[in-house]
């Protein structure tokens, strides 16, 4: 132990190290008074529970102050004895991940032999919290009828806009953003038992692991005034999975869906341009065809109180109908997918001061034929063969230095292995064929890709709590560190793609493939951290946050394009490793304060002002990469009429002279401004909550944020005043029927490319409000609840990132004071159980999300550059309202002391309402058109066995 007591500053400061943690678990804390008032140092409090292997027990400190520390979610009872006192016992404390339980002790004169009970003691509201979260304990995620997968979980909580709808589980095959309060869309953090291992590309707020719903103890949501441990300002969720414990404990589960168990879907409408009469769509829709969900799992002790052993397995299969695809004249696609689970958990108690535990994640997601998500209709040919494993390995340790000190320590590694495929019957001579007019795509995938990725991460943190220093301090220090590489093989089928627009000939893109490419990013971070409470009503949580991030490209190489234009446009080329393309150090204020006004821990008054930094991934080294996947944009005018790009209809004239592209795209074509910063939030929120009846708490809460430094890029090779109004080429807006005069540009710039990624200052002017009225109530007696009522507006100026042109007059059209986002103004969420007479249980599952903006565009064509103009602001017309009503029914039976069976069924989508969810915003002759909706009604049905 001597040893150890060297080797902990080490540790702490040296080794160990990871990603942005949070609480896993729980926290017991109050104050120890006896009758008069007057507070009692030195009683010793016990805390019990059948989660813990051995009980946790602590003494109260100077003004009677204690706290127990690292309690997994569970149920739980507190003694606390004094001599000269009788024994003080509360029962049926419930905790969450990340939720401190206040409890007050009183005791009273006499023996501890004599025993005073408080029943229903657990508080319900957090009254030293930054914010109000939500949690999903085991009963909310295996009793609400649901998706059974994260992203229906998100969508569950209060104020959270999800960028697609589920109905039984729909979307299982897909992950979809969300946006929670004014955040960014994918500020995400998918936390698995506290250990941030997001998938590395894109932005870095995606997960490349699809999870087994029903291992998991818990699913803890923060979204807002997150402490400084917390790097994202989105939607941090953090799974905990399930372990053994010193009685075996297990379910099975079958759950089945099928066509005859659906309704039909009620078929949306739309008046093409020009007519005035309705029109039937009936080719929208993603109809069910079969889902079938397997799932078993069993934990238990190896040694009682020494070794725990938790395993599951899960088989998910679903099959969708795709009615926007004829593969052949009455032959619909089909979108089947596959996914199965391992889990493995083991924990170990050392001994009395050290706990570890090892998990071991596997996940396979095959999905046989997924289309592009930015055309409506791709036939089967045009799609992808998803064939994707991906593991996850985690280690953890506590050492409880003290009663009062404790050492938190996990690593972990995430790797992905995504191979999306050609289909039986595409070879690589199949063109990829493209409609942007009539959002269509056939013949191949536009690219095919290999793609591995590797995340490896670890985190420490020491926590120290201290009274007698003006109150109470709940210290808390850590730092993280993270290595994340993501490589990518691309090809494009001949090198090229082709492009239509509403069935003329329009472009051709020709690509730089094949492309074998890699970038990486390194991170570390470093918090602390004070919940510093003054008296019983007033907490103090101050902290600060550190992060560092930096991204570069290795040396890498890729060989010449094989295509018509082949080397004459890209020969073999390598890159030694890039400079670091980004290398940020920012520190930001988390400060939030929370007053009791009753000091008895059943309302509570919050406000916090919380700095965020955007997350970050591989993209911003890709977009940068020089080996990276890009093409130039040639016109393309079909001389013989055969539909075919030949090369002297696109890549040279008639006299055999090569073409100007007008334009070309990049790493190859792009740079980075020196001084780029990384973009952030501010958030303020205020909120009062109170806890009344029994179990239940109420509150509201207002939420302001704006998000400054945002990064897009602009082309240094053509200069806004190079752009000229050209009357020749005016067009007449769709929406207003005004004439318009685009800009153009001289035929001596057509083609020039030297895109400037930067900060855009002009995209800093945004803003968000929204005030929220919140109900939860966790499940006592017969039933429990989850609400939420959010009245939002989220506007600003419109960007594209690093798609985007602010050099280009033409994209300002409509740019400023639109929607962004995924704004929808008004969102209600109920989720609860009940349980009816004869021990029937009830769940409901309600959610309205007013309709999205649509941004609508027009293409033009003629100009020397290829051109899409917004011709409205973002929001000047939206999609119409989605009202999701799921509801459950089941009758659990005894078969015997320890085995339940339950009967369920799933009435999904009650309502049968078949909103339309994406429209063609591109004005034409489908303008408007429905592009899907949300699934119809299905019946679920499903068998479980729980002991």
């Amino acid at each position: 132990m001597r040893i150890l007591r060297v080797l902990l500053p080490l540790l702490f400061f040296v080794s160990t190290v990871l990603s942005a943690q949070v609480a896993v678990n729980g926290r017991i804390t109050g104050t120890v008074r006896d009758v008069s008032g007057a507070v009692i140092e030195g009683a010793t409090l016990e805390v019990k529970g059948p989660a813990l292997m051995n009980s946790r027990i602590v003494k109260s400190q100077a003004g009677g102050v204690y706290l127990v520390e690292q309690l997994p979610p569970g149920t739980y009872s507190l003694t606390a004895t004094h001599s000269d006192f009788q024994t003080f016992l509360a029962n049926d404390i419930v905790l969450v991940p990340g939720f401190t339980a206040t409890l007050n002790v009183e005791l009273k004169l006499g023996s501890t032999s004599e025993t005073v009970e408080v029943t229903a003691a657990g508080p319900v509201i957090d009254v030293q919290a930054s914010a109000a979260q939500t949690n999903f304990d085991v009963a909310l995620l295996q009793n609400i009828p649901s998706g059974r997968d994260p992203w229906s979980t998100i969508a569950q909580v209060p104020g959270a806009t999800p960028g697609t709808f589920d109905v039984a589980g729909s979307n299982m095959a897909q992950q979809t953003s969300t946006a929670v309060h004014g955040s960014k869309p994918g500020e995400t953090v998918y936390s698995f038992n506290g250990l941030n291992l997001n998938w590395p590309g894109g932005n870095g707020g995606s997960t490349a692991f699809y999870v087994d719903y029903d291992s998991f103890e818990a699913i803890q949501l923060v979204t807002d005034a997150a402490p400084p441990e917390v790097s994202v300002g989105g939607s941090y969720i953090n799974m905990v999975t399930k372990s053994g414990s010193n009685l075996f404990h297990g379910m099975a589960a079958a759950y089945y869906q099928t066509n005859g168990t659906q309704a039909a879907l009620n078929a949306p409408s739309f008046t093409p341009i020009g007519t005035s009469a309705p029109v039937s769509v009936t080719n929208v829709g993603t109809p069910f065809i079969m889902g079938r969900d397997l799932t078993v799992q069993m934990g238990g002790p190896v040694l009682r109180d020494k070794l725990w052993l938790f395993g599951a397995y899960r088989f998910y299969v679903t099959k969708m109908q795709q009615l926007n695809v004829q593969d052949r004249p009455g032959v619909l696609g089909t979108d089947p997918n596959h996914q199965s689970n391992g889990t493995v958990r083991l924990d170990y108690h050392v001994n009395n001061k050290n706990t570890v535990n090892a998990q071991w994640l596997y996940n396979v997601q095959n999905r046989f034929y997924r289309r592009s998500t930015s055309y409506t209709y791709v036939t089967s040919n045009a799609s992808i063969r998803q064939i994707e494993p991906a593991w996850v390995m985690q280690g953890q340790w506590i050492y409880t230095i003290s009663p009062n000190l404790l050492l938190d320590s996990r690593i972990g590694y995430m790797h992905l292995h995504f191979d999306s495929q050609r289909q039986p019957g595409v070879d690589p001579t199949t063109l990829s064929i493209a409609d942007a007019g009539a959002s269509t795509l056939i013949g191949a995938a536009q690219n095919y890709s290999l793609q591995r990725t590797g995340a490896t991460r670890a985190a420490s943190s020491l926590s120290w709590f201290k009274s007698g220093w003006g109150g109470s301090h709940n210290f808390k220090a850590g730092f993280d560190t993270s290595v994340d590489s993501l490589n990518n093989d691309i090809y494009v089928n001949k090198d090229i793609n082709v492009l239509f627009n509403n069935g003329n000939a329009y472009q051709v893109r020709a690509y730089n493939s094949p492309v074998s490419n890699k970038s990486i990013f390194h991170s570390y971070s470093i918090f602390a951290q004070d919940a510093w409470t003054i008296g019983r009503k007033l907490t103090l949580n101050l902290g600060v946050r550190f992060d560092h991030f930096r991204t570069f490209n290795p040396a890498q190489c890729s060989p010449a394009a094989a295509g018509d234009i082949g080397q004459a446009e890209f020969p073999t080329r390598c890159y030694p490793q890039s400079r670091d393309l980004a290398s940020f150090n920012n520190a930001v204020p988390r400060i939030s304060v929370a007053y009791d006004p009753g000091g008895n821990g059943r309302q509570v008054i919050r406000f916090g002002y919380n700095r965020f930094m955007l997350s970050q991934g591989t993209s911003f080294a890709q977009t940068l990469n020089a080996n990276g996947s890009g093409y130039k944009t040639y016109l393309w005018t079909d001389t013989n009429g055969d539909k075919v790009p030949q090369t002297n209809e696109w890549y040279t004239n008639a006299s055999g002279v090569v073409q100007t592209p007008v334009s070309v795209t990049g790493g190859v074509v792009t740079r980075v401004d020196p001084n780029v910063s990384r973009p952030y939030s501010d958030q303020i929120n205020v909120g009062y909550q109170q806890s009344i009846m029994k179990s239940l708490a109420v509150g509201v809460s207002y939420y302001y944020r704006t998000t400054k430094n945002q990064i897009g890029r602009y082309n240094a090779a053509i200069p806004r005043d190079a752009y000229f109004l050209d009357t020749a080429h005016n067009f007449v807006n769709g929406l207003t029927g005004e004439t318009v005069t685009p800009y153009n540009i001289p035929a001596s710039y057509r083609g020039l490319s030297d895109y400037v990624i930067t900060n855009i200052p002009l995209t800093d002017d945004n803003r968000y409000d929204g005030v929220e009225i919140t109900g939860q109530r966790r499940f006592d007696g017969k039933w429990q609840v989850n609400a939420g009522l959010t009245l939002q507006k989220n506007r600003g100026t419109y960007g594209n990132g690093t798609s985007d042109d602010f050099n280009d007059p033409n994209q300002d059209f409509n740019r400023a004071n639109g929607s962004i986002d995924q704004d929808a103004r008004v969102v209600l969420k109920l989720a609860g159980t009940y349980v009816m007479p004869l021990k029937i249980s009830s769940s409901v599952n309600y959610q309205h999300t007013s309709g999205f903006a649509i941004l609508p565009t027009q293409t033009l064509t003629g100009l020397n550059l290829s051109e899409s103009v917004k011709i409205g602001t973002s929001g000047s017309r939206r999609l119409g309202d989605v009202d999701l009503l799921n509801i459950r029914f089941s009758r659990p039976t005894k078969l015997s002391e320890k085995l339940t069976l339950e009967p369920i069924a799933d009435l999904n989508n009650v309502l049968n309402t078949n909103a339309v969810i994406s429209v063609t915003s591109t004005y034409g002759a489908n303008f408007l058109r429905p592009g899907n909706v949300v699934n119809p009604f299905i019946a679920r049905f499903a068998m479980r066995l729980n002991w």
